[in-house]
């Protein structure tokens, strides 16, 4: 296990889609999940950071980046940090999620900074595509359903984004 802020969340996500299908009324508390989470193996300040990571997306969500508002076939300008840690293909795979109006300007751009904020130095499409899954999970302003969103991120042969 590399333990990366990245498997903490899959893992954690896993663990809260099984709670919640055994019981949807319980409330699941915090050390419960931190416990869950540290008997798995991973360390506390993985898991703190996973937290926290997933904490910013809401709090980005909630204000911090002001809404764009983007021309109809504009484009996103990355710069070298960010091309070096998102090859072609997850840009590509960026403005594939834009233009088939999955993800707004501002939804981008939380995407492009949470990815931004790992310490891995380059990114997989795999782990874009969780990216993306909880940005637009977390988004209120998001209608997207989540067997679509799924499809995309457990779909490894793609043709679109080829």
């Amino acid at each position: 296990m590399t333990n990366n802020i990245l498997d903490v969340l899959t893992f954690m996500f896993d663990f809260l889609f099984e709670s919640a299908e055994q019981d949807s009324t319980q409330e699941l508390d915090d050390d419960l999940l931190k416990t869950h989470l540290s008997e798995a193996g991973f360390d506390s300040d993985r898991i703190e950071k996973a937290l926290v990571w997933l904490e910013n997306i809401a709090a980005l969500q909630d204000g911090k980046i002001a809404s764009f508002n983007t021309v109809h076939n504009s484009m996103r300008i990355y710069n070298d940090l960010e091309k070096t840690k998102l090859d072609s293909r997850a840009r590509g795979f960026i403005m594939f999620m834009e233009n088939m109006g999955q993800l707004n300007a501002s939804q981008r751009e939380i995407v492009i900074d949470q990815v931004m904020s790992l310490e891995d130095s380059k990114l997989s499409i795999d782990d874009l595509k969780w990216v993306v899954m909880m940005v637009i999970g977390n988004s209120a302003e998001s209608a997207v359903p989540s067997q679509w969103i799924e499809s995309i991120v457990f779909y490894d042969d793609n043709p679109t984004l080829q």
